[in-house]
């Protein structure tokens, strides 16, 4: 297929690249480094609360004989520091690489043409695949780049040099298969958000094959047909069987090669499947700008709602299995209750489990504030502007759905998490409610997200990615809080630090009263700088 085209359709590549990386420069270093230590943390932590043989034996026991946690993580390999970590990260992190490799692909290949930004540079001496190219190059590397720094953290901790790198490498290799089936579903989608909705329901459906065919069930032959499975079948500190990542290499190259071949087949900017034409007149739903900001939000929204229902009934349903666990180790127990306080141990877990996704929310507050600069930068805006509209209703509309949308989904989650747990248990109690509740105080803090971006958005909306430097930072220092014994000062950087563990007993005060006070000024700032600055395009 490739040997069909010519030279001179990849005329400009080494240019490209440059241009990737002079744009994401920042981006990309921050995710890097993001990776490399998340599974170095996780490390540290099986190293600072499994240092005793016999309880990281009686731990790996118990993980490997519970169906629950085989089905979600997969069986554990080996009861070293090593296999603990493999098995733990090997979900997680994959599923990290997997949505660096679609964010990269989508924002340099298809949201590129959406734009017109490609046509321009296709006018000049580039060629038609130079941008394709250059999309999967540069994430190609930053794959293995990742999975470089990745052994060398975990190689730095003591733990086997060749294992860490085949950890490395598998958890790479799913990124890159990512990347090439990003390159296929960018060629046919018009839509860079098509393409993103596609791309995570399939991160999604494998996921789900891979709950079915977990490794002790009638079905563990269906966990070869997820990727994930092929990353746990390596068995890094354990088998090791480096023969899988020919699995990953041979639909890897085969993905790109069809990617190639659906480019040359399309015109620029179309679709290999073209979109619907809409109808002629717009719906009676549609004869307002909220209505047109609630169909632009609804499909995030309904996804993200999809998704923490999901994954909120797994963790009740698994609460009480986890915690009885989590008894048998000293140390874990102490970890848990210093987040828990004086609660028991259910309602320590709840507080672990939304101190631990807290930045999740925050993520998708984000994404809802930035879709003003989507908007923008598609000139959808524009012609909203040029009638009847005002700037601060436009704004406003949309913030709407950027304030109540995480707080939804917040919601949902925490009752979803709630009732599973009291169906499991046979015990509907006033623990649901209670669970909401502790949810809800989060919310400041999310919001100031919302703020922040806004202001960034309104004031100067070419820095509003920063937003995102902003999140990775607030990680990062809670990463740190959860395994080391850091200052409190770096701490009190989180808005996260400042949320009280209701479930633990804690109260409301003045600090998280605070954050939303700043929070509604952050966003008051950004709608007045929206409504006075020149609309970019």
């Amino acid at each position: 297929m490739i040997s069909m085209m010519s030279r001179d359709d990849f005329a400009g590549t080494a240019a490209m690249i440059r241009l990737i990386l002079h744009r994401d420069k920042i981006i990309i270093l921050l995710l890097t480094i993001f990776m490399a230590l998340f599974v170095s943390f996780v490390a540290a932590s099986f190293i600072n609360l499994y240092s005793d043989e016999a309880v990281r034996i009686t731990f790996y026991l118990q993980m490997k004989n519970n169906p629950t946690v085989i089905s979600l993580l997969g069986s554990v390999m080996d009861s070293s520091i090593g296999g603990l970590t493999a098995w733990r990260v090997g979900f997680g992190a994959s599923l990290f690489m997997g949505l660096i490799s679609v964010f990269l692909m989508v924002r340099h290949t298809r949201s590129e043409e959406r734009k017109g930004r490609l046509e321009l540079l296709n006018s000049a001496k580039v060629g038609r695949q130079a941008a394709l190219s250059a999309a999967l190059i540069t994430t190609f590397g930053v794959n293995l780049i990742i999975a470089v720094l990745m052994a060398l953290g975990l190689i730095a901790q003591g733990l086997d040099a060749y294992s860490s790198l085949v950890l490395g490498g598998s958890l790479a290799a799913f990124g890159c298969l990512f990347a090439a089936i990003t390159g296929v579903a960018v060629q046919f989608t018009e839509s860079s958000g098509d393409a993103r909705y596609l791309m995570a329901g399939l991160l999604v459906v494998f996921f789900m094959v891979r709950i079915f065919g977990w490794d002790d069930g009638d079905y563990a032959w269906v966990s070869w047909l997820s990727p994930y499975g092929w990353v746990h079948h390596i068995g890094p500190f354990a088998e090791n069987q480096t023969w899988v990542f020919a699995i990953f290499l041979v639909f890897t190259a085969g993905l790109t090669a069809q990617a190639y071949w659906l480019s040359s087949l399309r015109d620029l900017g179309a679709g290999i499947i073209s979109q619907r034409p809409g109808p002629a007149r717009a719906s009676k739903n549609l004869h307002s700008s909220l209505a047109l900001a609630w169909r632009l939000h609804r499909g995030m929204l309904f996804f993200w709602i999809f998704i923490f229902v999901l994954m909120g009934s797994m963790l009740g349903f698994t609460a009480q299995t986890v915690t009885d666990m989590i008894t048998v180790n000293p140390q874990f127990v102490n970890l848990i209750i210093q987040l828990g306080g004086k609660a028991g141990l259910i309602d320590s877990y709840f507080t672990m489990m939304l101190a631990f996704l807290g930045e999740v929310f925050a993520f998708y507050a984000i994404l809802a504030t930035l879709k003003l600069q989507s908007q923008e930068s598609k000139k959808y805006s524009e012609m909203v502007l040029t009638s009847s509209v005002s700037r601060i209703q436009w704004a406003a509309n949309n913030l709407i759905f950027a304030v109540l949308a995480p707080a939804l989904v917040l919601i949902t989650f925490s009752l979803s998490m709630g009732l599973s747990y009291g169906i499991i248990t046979l015990n509907l109690s006033d623990l649901t409610i209670r669970i909401v509740g502790a949810a809800l105080v989060y919310l400041p803090a999310i919001w100031l997200f919302t703020g922040i971006s806004m202001v960034l958005f309104g004031l100067k909306p070419r820095l509003a990615s920063l937003s995102w430097v902003a999140l990775a930072v607030v990680v990062v220092i809670d990463l740190l809080g959860e395994f080391f014994d850091i200052n409190q000062w770096i701490l009190n950087i989180s808005p996260f630090t400042q949320v009280p563990h209701l479930l633990a007993g804690d109260t409301i005060e003045a600090p998280i009263i605070l954050l939303l006070v700043v929070a509604v000024i952050l966003i008051l700032m950004g709608v007045v700088g929206y409504q006075h600055r020149d609309i970019t395009g």
